[in-house]
């Protein structure tokens, strides 16, 4: 992947997390283009999968099935990528196979996408806080299944792996108030209404302090059902 594409592709992720999406989805077309072109495996695998986040943020928002579609066809055609370039680094490898395991989910297809997970985390070469995120995946994943042991471990484990790294950097912060939201709705849903309510508060304070938009949002809807006596909690 040459310097200007990665460049392109980095702006078209920090305009993604700055919501600012319809610019963020012209950047990453005009990137997939170019890469189509020039058969580059590990750009494309980057551009399809932070295209497919864009959806996935939109369908979250918005209950037109197109934005869960065509995240899934993203996904889908990174996935398609990855399985046909073995060779690439195991970190490459992983966001195709997260990004489509993640995908996944939208269809409530969570036995099918447990293992892409697990592959996901198997073949990563990235560091602990990283992986730390792809093991939260997988414990939500697991408890949905019925293993809800093995799934608030695991969510507990992936959160001290995140926290093992620079605690200053936005991608930090991101992951570690993912698995904290993650983790107050399954502690709602296991009656734990005073652990919901911590969790939440902390991920709160974090997303405010460290300007993280998305998450804040969550959270604060997390709270909100939280503090009407809801529990009804999706995963």
């Amino acid at each position: 992947m040459d310097t200007q594409i990665e460049h392109k592709l980095s702006k078209a992720n920090g305009l993604r997390e700055s919501e600012n999406y319809g610019e963020s989805a012209k950047l990453y077309t005009e990137c997939l283009i170019e890469l189509l072109k020039k058969s580059d495996p590990e750009g494309l695998i980057h551009c399809l999968s932070g295209q497919s986040l864009i959806y996935k943020i939109q369908a979250r928002q918005n209950s037109l099935p197109v934005y869960r579609h065509l995240a899934i066809a993203f996904a889908k055609e990174s996935f398609a990528i990855a399985e046909k370039n073995q060779n690439l680094d195991g970190r490459v490898l992983s966001t195709a196979y997260s990004s489509y395991a993640d995908a996944l989910l939208m269809d409530e297809n969570f036995a099918e996408s447990l293992p892409i997970f697990e592959k996901s985390l198997s073949v990563s070469t990235a560091a602990v806080p990283e992986k730390g995120r792809l093991k939260a995946h997988i414990g939500s994943v697991k408890y949905i299944l019925g293993d809800k042991e093995e799934g608030i471990s695991l969510i507990k484990e992936a959160l001290t792996d995140i926290r093992t790294g620079d605690l200053s950097t936005y991608p930090i912060r991101v992951w570690e108030t993912g698995a904290l939201n993650v983790l107050a709705k399954i502690m709602a849903k296991e009656a734990n209404l005073d652990e919901a309510k911590k969790l939440a508060s902390e991920s709160l304070q974090i997303a405010t302090e460290h300007n993280l938009s998305i998450r804040k949002r969550e959270v604060e809807e997390i709270i909100a059902k939280l503090s009407s006596g809801k529990t009804d909690f999706s995963i």
